[in-house]
């Protein structure tokens, strides 16, 4: 559909550089925000423990599901461009109340998938540092490391869009290559790509795979993220929902790739790895090349802290903007444009946060892990939102399709179905789903909390301030002819 060029109004307070990202620095927020490096470092493991040579169709099951989702919102995408990205494409459709609940969810996402970043910036680099004869766990440095983890980024996000995007491009461009080569070679010193065990499921019941498919999903989130950039793209309504679609589909490729390397290249005794890339790396006789996927996952988490700062700091600045928060997150820097408030207000607490941990005991590993899936409820609302949201949307516009209904539903049912998973069992048990356990037996709640006090704080501003609500979500830097009549009748 064709889009109409509007320029956001002076009194918006909004001076975020208008189209400066090319296409590839688009894909790469979506990209780093994945982090496909980190993602390739545990998760595969831990889905082979349930889905055992399974784990790569439950890794496609899981690219299948989120294309859906990456599908719903470039729905929006090419119609409605605006730094609010979620927040605004779900008011449109179903009203301010669940555009609400959909930012506030990405904040939690973006705050959190930021935590665990900086844990596992430190985690990798210590044994980057160790390998070059540091003695492990060294306060000092390891103190150092958390702080770069997360304040370099706040600086960088503060400095210029295109350098940090660039450079987020060019670190996760990096890591990937490494473990492709390692997937290459894997290839090689078993004597071809096919593996019998795999191919045929050998051990691998549906059960375990759907289970596995749940853990998988985790590896996806962070794809929407080039919605937040919807000001500072050149050609939103084209180079926005093709990198939200691109990001999903080329990244979930290279998932399975490096899932069935992996599971082909340790066999059965893959369950038993602790570090399994570099592990790999000197099973097939490459035992120097694990100090540089070392390296690469290091670049990653710092690639994907940087992404979150960019993607939750536009949140932030919407919310501002609109009402929802105080006028000062719309604050940015006169000579890089940059929303430097909301940026340092997602850094610091994304440094603290692990910083408190850790002195208080935590361990950095078990961590990352739990702030990581706390992350992922807060996309899971949001990707629930944008997929009923789309259809709904269509419709509003007299351009209702089958296929957005079809795919909208599923995608929903099926983000319901993840939390169904992740919490229902350990509230009601069950021999279907194992229920969870220690730390993670209360982050259903965590995010139910977070949830509730973004949806108080919604209805004390809807009560006492009606106008906020009512104009709620209705600028953006490109919109359609029909969504821009029905704003001018709201």
């Amino acid at each position: 559909m064709a889009t109409a060029q509007t320029q956001l109004p002076a009194e918006s307070g909004i001076t975020l550089q208008t189209r400066v990202l090319s296409f590839p620095e688009v894909l790469a927020q979506s990209v780093a925000n994945m982090a496909p490096s980190a993602a390739m470092a545990l998760l595969p493991l831990f889905v082979f423990l349930d889905a055992g040579n399974g784990a790569w169709l439950s890794f496609g099951l899981s690219l299948v599901v989120l294309l859906v989702v990456a599908y719903c919102a470039s729905i929006f995408a090419t119609r409605i461009n605006s730094a609010g990205s979620f927040y605004v494409w779900v008011t449109r459709a179903l009203g301010p109340g669940a555009g609400s609940a959909a930012g506030w969810g990405l904040v939690l996402g973006y705050l959190f998938t930021g935590v665990a970043c900086v844990l596992g910036f430190e985690i990798y680099g210590d044994n980057f540092l160790v390998g070059f004869g540091l003695s492990p766990g060294n306060h000092v440095v390891r103190a150092i490391l958390y702080v770069a983890g997360g304040v370099l980024p706040g600086i960088m996000a503060v400095s210029d869009i295109k350098i940090s995007q660039r450079v987020a491009f060019i670190l996760e461009s990096c890591s990937v290559t490494i473990i492709l080569v390692l997937c290459v070679a894997v290839f090689v010193h078993n004597g071809g790509v096919l593996d019998h065990a795999q191919l045929s499921l050998k051990g691998g019941g549906a059960g375990g795979i759907v289970v596995g498919m749940v853990l998988a999903i985790f590896a996806f989130v962070g794809f929407e993220s080039a919605g937040s950039l919807g000001q500072e793209a050149r050609d939103p309504a084209k180079s926005v929902p093709r990198a939200i679609m691109w990001s999903c589909g080329i990244v979930g490729v290279f998932y399975l790739v490096v899932v069935y390397a992996q599971v082909y290249g340790f066999g059965a005794s893959f369950g038993k790895a602790s570090a399994p890339l570099p592990q790999l790396a000197g099973v097939v006789g490459l035992g120097w090349l694990g100090h540089f996927i070392a390296i690469g996952i290091t670049c990653s988490m710092f690639a994907c802290s940087l992404a979150c700062l960019t993607a939750g700091s536009r949140m932030l600045l919407s919310f501002g903007r609109d009402g929802l928060l105080p006028r000062v997150f719309t604050h940015t820097s006169r000579h890089t444009k940059a929303p430097s408030v909301a940026i340092w207000a997602v850094a610091i607490p994304m440094t603290v946060i692990p910083v408190a941990y850790i002195a208080a005991g935590s361990s950095d590993a078990v961590l990352s892990s739990v702030e990581g899936t706390l992350a992922t409820y807060g996309f899971m609302l949001a990707y629930a939102l944008v997929a009923l949201a789309a259809p709904i949307y269509l419709h509003k516009l007299s351009e209702s399709k089958a296929l957005a209904w079809i795919l909208g539903l599923l995608g929903a049912v099926t983000m319901l179905f993840v939390f169904y998973v992740n919490w229902i069992p350990t509230a009601i048990p069950n021999d279907v789903f194992p229920a969870l356990t220690g730390t993670y037996k209360a982050l259903p709640y965590v995010f139910i909390v977070w949830t509730a006090v973004g949806l108080v704080w919604y209805f004390v501003i809807k009560f006492t301030k009606p106008e906020v609500v009512r104009s709620a979500a209705t600028w953006g830097d490109a919109v359609d002819p029909a969504a821009a009549a029905e704003e001018a009748s709201r």
